[in-house]
């Protein structure tokens, strides 16, 4: 896609905007459909999409007519290392070719594999004290736990990761979900998460084509709009708008995680512009969330207005579903808020059902909160369980409570 088709797709929105009527929402599914659209990548850092994201964002911003409040405009830049697979990666087991996303995954901290390797399993009975034929250059360990207990696995895993951390690849077949991630380091070697169900038969030999490219120094941004309102504290509306990227041509879209958290902030951000609010709103879309909260820890390490200032923060992360209700996380630290909450939705019959939460280090609103700064953390839940996959497509997505989630934000932001 080239820049004028993306300025097309800006223009898009722009027009559907002017042409609404219900309650001056922009179309919801809109923005989920062309921030989870193959031309941003993923939102990672292959190909520039997280890049990309944070252009389409800030042109957004400036046409809804938010102020920016920062030296560069609306972008708040840091740096961080990342791992990437920026070629095909290829699979071979007993000659047949396997297929990346659906029937394994690389796990993201992987480095350069390349060559055909003999296959050697590995007794979990006596892992510990097994030693390699330094001999043998060429040979690839299998460790199969698709029997053992979920909890068990990872304790093993993580263990097993540390003891064999050497330059020989591992297969590791697990019960467990195929879920991947993002690394910002390296391991010593390749392991590869195979799926349990497509091993028919004794595995003795596999091809391994995978390339990793380690960037350090990156430079990515948060993306951060405010709008004035009548008094001076601040409400903070966040949603993180990175996701996984690619793995070599493997696409994550990430439509619910988190093109629908950053679709809700921009309808937010639209309909605040319209309606003035008491308080100042800022809208911030977090970057590199997916790497360990990094764009959220470094504002808080660098903020552009006192943190003690903030009356609360919003934080909206998975938020593309809703039949079976919201979750909210740091329910019982902000009583208030939540007993807010929850008249509303009981006025307006908004939600099916509230689940309260304790406070989690699960997304952008943790680091507030270590700040002492009054913040939640609201997603949904039901609907489609497709979670750091290929899968999680817009197409897929249900999004039918989005304006019930939207009506719920600006009821809460007007009652502070």
């Amino acid at each position: 896609m080239t820049k004028f088709l993306l300025l097309l797709v800006s223009l898009y929105v722009t027009t559907f905007f002017s042409q609404t009527t219900n309650s001056s929402w922009i179309r919801y599914e809109n923005y989920v459909d062309t921030l989870s659209s193959n031309y941003f990548k993923g939102r990672g850092y292959v190909d520039n999409g997280h890049l990309k994201a944070a252009k389409f964002i800030s042109n957004e911003f400036q046409r809804i007519g938010l102020d920016s409040i920062t030296s560069s405009g609306y972008l708040q830049h840091f740096k961080t290392n990342v791992n990437t697979f920026p070629t095909d990666i290829k699979l071979k087991i007993n000659d047949q070719s396997l297929i990346a996303g659906l029937d394994y995954l690389i796990e993201p901290g992987s480095v350069t594999c390349q060559g055909i390797f003999e296959v050697l399993e590995i007794n979990l009975r006596n892992w510990k004290s097994f030693t390699l034929n330094k001999k043998n250059e060429h040979l690839c360990l299998l460790i199969d736990v698709s029997n053992v207990e979920n909890k068990d696995s990872l304790l093993i895993y993580n263990e097993i990761k540390k003891v064999l951390n050497k330059k020989y690849p591992i297969l590791w077949i697990g019960s467990e979900n195929l879920q991947w991630s993002v690394s910002q380091y390296t391991l010593s070697n390749a392991i590869i998460k195979l799926r349990p169900d497509i091993i028919k038969e004794e595995i003795k030999n596999v091809e391994i084509d995978i390339k990793n490219n380690f960037i350090t120094s990156l430079e990515t941004q948060n993306v951060i709009g405010k709008i004035m309102g009548r008094k001076k504290k601040n409400i903070i509306i966040s949603a993180h708008y990175d996701h996984l990227g690619m793995m070599g041509n493997v696409i994550f879209p990430g439509a619910n995680d988190n093109a629908s958290g950053v679709s809700s902030l921009l309808n937010l951000a639209s309909y605040f512009m319209k309606y003035k609010p008491k308080y100042n709103i800022i809208f911030i879309c977090f970057g590199a969330e997916e790497l360990g909260l990094l764009g959220s820890k470094y504002f808080t390490e660098n903020p552009i207005i006192e943190l003690e200032n903030i009356k609360l923060l919003l934080n909206l992360d998975i938020v593309g579903t809703g039949e079976d209700g919201i979750a909210i996380v740091n329910a019982f630290e902000q009583e208030k808020v939540v007993q807010i909450i929850g008249k509303i939705n009981e006025k307006h019959d908004l939600f099916s059902k509230i689940k309260l939460r304790g406070q989690a280090p699960n997304s952008d609103h943790y680091w507030f909160s270590k700040k002492n700064v009054p913040a939640i953390f609201i997603y949904t839940m039901g609907g489609i369980k497709a979670y750091h996959d290929p899968l999680d497509k817009s197409v897929t997505l249900p999004q039918n409570k989005s304006n019930e989630l939207l009506k719920l934000v600006t009821q809460l932001v007007n009652k502070l």
